[in-house]
C-alpha cells in the first residue's frame, strides 16, 4: 500500500493521488469549482471532508485551469466520469482580463493597433516598433479594459 503523506490527510491530494482515491470511489462528488477567474479540482470524501487537487507536493494551493473544459479534460483521463460544476463565484471580466492571448493573435492586434496609430498621427513611427514590451503590454490591457467595459 501507497505511504500517505500528512497533507494527504488534510485533503490536498496531487494528481496521482486524487486518482487512486477516485478510483477507489472515496468521493462522494467531484466538483469543478470556479474561484474568480480560474477553476478548481475537489473531491467531497465520503467520510467527510474535501479534498483538493494540487499540481505539486510542494505546493499548497489548489491547482488552477483557466478553461473549464482543460480540468474537465484532465478528470476524464484520470477515469473521473461524473462531474459538477459551481459557477457561482466565477467573474467572466476578470476571466477575460486574465486570459493568455496566442502570441500570434498578440502581433496581429498589436499591428493592427500601430497601423491604425499611423493613419490617425501620420508624424509618429508606428511601424518601427520603438514603442517596446511595455507599450504593447499597455496596449493589450487598453483593449481589454475597453472590451470589458462594453460587455458590461
Amino acid at each position: 500500500m501507497d505511504k500517505v503523506d500528512k497533507r494527504s490527510e488534510y485533503g490536498e491530494f496531487t494528481q496521482n493521488q486524487f486518482q487512486k482515491a477516485a478510483g477507489a470511489g472515496a468521493f462522494n462528488k467531484v466538483v469543478v469549482r470556479a474561484r474568480w477567474q480560474s477553476f478548481s479540482i475537489f473531491g467531497q470524501m465520503r467520510g467527510g471532508g474535501e479534498a483538493a487537487l494540487v499540481s505539486t507536493r510542494q505546493k499548497l494551493a489548489p491547482r488552477e485551469f483557466r478553461n473549464p473544459a482543460a480540468a474537465l479534460a484532465l478528470l476524464r483521463q484520470i477515469g473521473v466520469t461524473e462531474a459538477q460544476v459551481e459557477m457561482e463565484q466565477w467573474d467572466v471580466e476578470m476571466a477575460a482580463l486574465a486570459m493568455r492571448l496566442r502570441p500570434d493573435v498578440t502581433a496581429r492586434r498589436v499591428r493592427e493597433k500601430r497601423l491604425i496609430e499611423a493613419a490617425y498621427y501620420p508624424k509618429t513611427k508606428a511601424e518601427s516598433g520603438d514603442i517596446g514590451r511595455a507599450g504593447e503590454l499597455r496596449i493589450l490591457q487598453e483593449k481589454k479594459l475597453g472590451l470589458a467595459r462594453l460587455r458590461s
